[in-house]
């Protein structure tokens, strides 16, 4: 069931466009229907549904209601929106959907062109996490014993600069390895680690780990910046900058080879303690990053006062620029914003050549996504880079400019 698909649409014929489209691609079609409460009833005796196609102008139950009984439900599936409204409605439906927790898959906006629908449905392939999607969360008693068993893990995504192609860093993010449901996303323990207070032990994981893989690969000759995501509380630790030093020092890992991101929407959380840990770290040459920028209200003050050496891009703003307008023009302004103040600039959640292409016309310093890798266990990060760095590779992403 998890490549079948679901149609909703009140025209007939566009219902029977698609599933002739879909067959012609290779996708089983469970059945085409004309009613959101029919859709929904039909997904509860087919929970492990794979992709569901909305139409978002229906009579009755319009596709927004319809997304909105999907996350109540907790549907796991890929959601397709189609729809004859402008583009800007469409991505706002779409933001709605990804702020619902539902797995966007793509955009279609009629009339249909099986190209942009074929596209979409190669997403769907090759996304496969590297986790299995788990609708159950852990208990506070698993998030303890996994703590003290050493259950948090690091997979490193590479960050490469656009123009030269280096490597010059890597991003490390948080996995949890249950042994009963394999590797988990952060979105299943972050939310209980930080409601129970123990989130700063989860990042004091992360820290410790990168710390001893960057002694590695610098003994291997690899000079890599590291990333690691850190909340707001985990700076309100006064405590924290000369912790980080002691870790750092027993390695002779400069810090300024270490770049911690903030997410936007927590600088709005600042509180003195925070800000004290910010300017110590900031002292030391710690590097520090505004993560997924555009995704809440810019907090500009804090940009200009904060001495921020980065700035990264949301993936929402980045992916599909090259076929979205508004897309491009935000990718644009965010870029120039943070060149303005001297920041370095990567453009996250690069899905393809033209996603590359328009962080370079942007003028983005670095790019990361699935278009250079998928986050990787440590191991294998050197067996990638001596396979990126081949003659072939070099050749194989050229950079024109973005239409």
């Amino acid at each position: 069931m998890h490549n079948t698909a679901l149609i909703l649409d009140d025209e007939p014929f566009m219902l029977e466009l698609l599933r002739c489209m879909l067959e012609e691609l290779g996708v089983p079609i469970l059945q085409t229907l004309t009613s959101a409460n029919a859709a929904l009833k039909l997904l509860e005796e087919h929970p492990q549904l794979g992709i569901v196609i909305c139409d978002l102008n229906m009579p009755g139950m319009d596709g927004v209601e319809f997304l909105r009984n999907l996350s109540q439900r907790k549907f796991a599936g890929n959601v397709i929106l189609l729809s004859g409204e402008d583009q800007r409605t469409l991505k706002m439906v779409e933001i709605l959907g990804e702020a619902l927790e539902l797995r966007i898959l793509g955009t279609l906006k009629k009339p249909v062109e099986k190209q942009v629908l074929e596209a979409i449905l190669k997403r769907h392939h090759q996304r496969n996490p590297v986790y299995p999607i788990q609708p159950m969360i852990l208990s506070e008693r698993e998030l303890q014993q996994g703590l003290a068993g050493n259950a948090v893990i690091a997979l490193f995504q590479p960050q490469v600069e656009i123009q030269s192609r280096r490597v010059v860093g890597v991003e490390a993010l948080a996995r949890w390895t249950h042994p009963e449901r394999g590797l988990l996303s952060p979105a299943v323990f972050i939310p209980l680690a930080e409601a129970s207070g123990q989130i700063h032990l989860v990042t004091d994981s992360i820290i410790r780990q990168v710390v001893r893989l960057w002694k590695t690969w610098h003994e291997a000759g690899l000079d890599l910046c590291v990333s690691v995501n850190v909340t707001m509380s985990c700076l309100s630790r006064i405590e924290f900058p000369d912790w980080l030093v002691a870790q750092t020092s027993a390695v002779e890992m400069p810090l300024d080879r270490l770049t911690l991101e903030i997410t936007e929407g927590s600088l709005m959380q600042d509180s003195v303690k925070a800000l004290d840990v910010l300017s110590r770290l900031c002292l030391k040459r710690v590097r520090l990053s505004i993560d997924d920028f555009g995704t809440a209200y810019s907090n500009l003050e804090k940009l200009k006062l904060l001495p921020f050496a980065e700035l990264k891009i949301d993936r929402s703003f980045v992916h599909d620029a090259a076929v979205n307008s508004s897309t491009r023009r935000i990718l644009e302004s965010s870029a120039a914003l943070g060149k303005g103040f001297a920041m370095q600039v990567i453009a996250e959640g690069v899905e393809n050549q033209e996603d590359w292409d328009c962080a370079a016309a942007a003028g983005c310093h670095l790019i990361q996504g699935f278009h250079v890798a998928r986050p990787m266990p440590a191991e294998q990060l050197l067996v990638w880079m001596n396979q990126w760095h081949q003659p072939t590779n070099k050749d194989a992403l050229c950079l024109p400019s973005c239409c």
